[in-house]
C-alpha cells in the first residue's frame, strides 16, 4: 500500500484544485484564514480552534504538487502556476500527478531520496489499461490493484509484457481500513474522463487501441530525487511546465467525429475531454440505473414514447467546466448528479450555446461549476420549445 492524504477527497476535486492554485500563486496559504479560503475556493478548510488551515491541509496541497514550504511560507509551484491559467484539463493534470507520485512521497515525513522510488498511481493506470487493452474486461477491483502493487513489487516503468503477465493472474484480496489512503487516491484518480468508480471498482471506457497508446505514454517522471522534501516537490512540479508532455490526450478511436458537429469549435482539448466524460459508457449505465428516465431535461420530450422502437434516445450532458473531470466522493465513488439527460438535438444546441457564450465572454472555459450550471439554467429559461414553420 501507499500513503495519501486521507479524509480530504473533496479537496482533490479538479475544480477545487484549480481554485486553490489561483489562490496560492497570489497569496501565502500558510497565513490564510478559513474565511478567506472559503471565499476564494468554496471550501471551508475546517480545523480545530486556534489552528490555521495549513496545519490540516498543508499536506493536501503538497500531495497535489501546488506548494512547498520555505522559511515558514507556502511557495507556489510551476503546477500551481499552470493550473491557475485555466488552460489545462483534469486529464492532463491527473496523468501528470500519477507520473509524479511516489512511495515514499516528499509530502510525508518518511520520504528518503535514497529510497527505491515506486510509482503507485502509474502502476494503477497501467494495470487498468493493460486489462482493457487485452480484452480482460472494463472493471477492476480497487483492492485488486492494491494487491497487485504489493505482490509485483513493480516500480511503474515496466513494459506491456510485464503488465500483461501480471493482470493474467490477478490477486483477489480484501483490505481493511489500513488501505483507506490507497483507496482514496484511486478514487481521486478516477476523475480522469475515461474512468468511473463505485464503492469497490474502477471502470474504464476506452477503445483498446487508445488504452494501449496511453499505456505507452505513462512513464514515471524519474530524474534524480533531491534530498530536501520541499526542493523535491518543486523539482517534480517544474516538469509540468505548460501542461505536461501528454497534452494531446486525443483518444482518437474512442471519441467519434461528432465533436465539431456538436458545436465544439476546432475540437479543442478542453472540449474533447468534456465529450469523453459525457460519452463514458460505464457512467451512462450507472446514471440510468440510478435515474431510469426517458425524458430530455431541456425539451422534455419523452424519447421512449416518441421512438417506441428504442428504450431511450438520450445523451448525458456534463454540467461542470469543460476542463473538469468527474467528481468523486469517498463513500459512493463517481458523483452522478453533475450529469443531465438530454436528447441528441438539444445536446448539440447546448454546446453551440456554450461556444457562443464563451466567445462572447472571451473565455476558453467556465471558471466554476456554479457558473456552468448558471449558463445551462439560462439555456433552459430561454428555450422556446419545438417550433414548426
Amino acid at each position: 500500500m501507499w500513503r495519501w492524504d486521507q479524509g480530504h477527497v473533496g479537496y482533490f476535486d479538479f475544480e477545487t484544485v484549480r481554485r486553490i492554485a489561483k489562490f496560492v500563486v497570489a497569496n501565502d496559504f500558510r497565513a490564510a484564514s478559513r474565511s478567506v479560503l472559503l471565499k476564494a475556493t468554496g471550501r471551508d478548510f475546517a480545523a480545530p480552534a486556534g489552528y490555521k488551515p495549513w496545519r490540516n491541509y498543508g499536506r493536501t496541497l503538497k500531495v497535489c504538487l501546488l506548494v512547498s514550504e520555505d522559511h515558514g511560507k507556502a511557495v507556489p509551484t510551476a503546477v500551481a502556476a499552470v493550473l491557475a491559467t485555466d488552460t489545462v484539463t483534469s486529464d492532463e493534470y491527473l496523468h501528470f500527478l500519477a507520473r509524479a507520485t511516489t512511495e515514499p512521497s516528499p509530502a510525508f515525513e518518511n520520504y528518503a531520496a535514497t529510497a527505491s522510488m515506486r510509482y503507485p498511481l502509474v502502476f494503477a493506470l497501467k494495470y487498468i489499461l493493460a486489462k482493457l487493452a487485452t480484452g480482460q474486461g472494463t472493471a477492476t477491483a480497487i483492492d485488486e490493484i492494491i494487491a497487485g502493487f504489493e505482490k509485483s513489487h513493480f516500480i511503474g516503468d515496466e513494459d506491456q509484457t510485464a503488465f500483461i503477465g501480471l493482470v493474467a493472474s490477478p490477486v483477489s484480496k480484501t483490505y481493511g481500513p489500513a488501505a483507506r489512503q490507497s483507496r482514496e487516491s484511486l478514487r481521486i484518480l478516477s476523475q480522469i474522463s475515461y474512468l468511473h468508480t463505485d464503492s469497490k471498482n474502477i471502470y474504464a471506457a476506452l477503445d483498446p487501441d487508445d488504452a494501449l497508446s496511453i499505456f505507452e505514454e505513462l512513464d514515471p517522471i524519474g530524474g534524480v530525487p533531491l534530498i530536501n522534501r520541499d526542493d523535491e516537490i518543486q523539482r517534480r512540479a517544474s516538469l509540468f511546465k505548460g501542461g505536461s508532455d501528454m497534452d494531446s490526450l486525443a483518444y482518437t478511436k474512442t471519441v467519434i467525429a461528432e465533436v465539431v458537429e456538436a458545436g465544439f469549435r476546432e475540437g479543442g482539448k478542453l472540449k474533447k475531454t468534456h465529450v469523453i466524460i459525457e460519452r463514458n459508457s460505464q457512467v451512462r449505465t450507472a446514471f440510468f440505473k440510478q435515474n431510469p428516465t426517458t425524458g430530455c431535461d431541456l425539451c422534455e420530450m419523452d424519447t421512449a414514447a416518441t421512438y417506441p422502437w428504442s428504450p431511450r434516445v438520450l445523451d448525458l450532458h456534463h454540467l461542470l467546466p469543460l476542463a473538469s473531470g468527474r467528481r468523486t466522493d469517498n463513500a459512493k465513488g463517481t458523483i452522478l448528479s453533475d450529469l443531465v439527460p438530454v436528447c441528441p438535438s438539444c445536446h448539440r444546441g447546448i454546446h453551440r450555446y456554450y461556444d457562443k457564450w464563451l466567445s462572447d465572454n472571451t473565455r476558453k472555459d467556465f471558471e466554476t461549476a456554479d457558473e456552468a450550471r448558471a449558463v445551462y439554467k439560462s439555456i433552459k429559461s430561454s428555450f422556446k420549445g419545438h417550433l414548426y414553420v
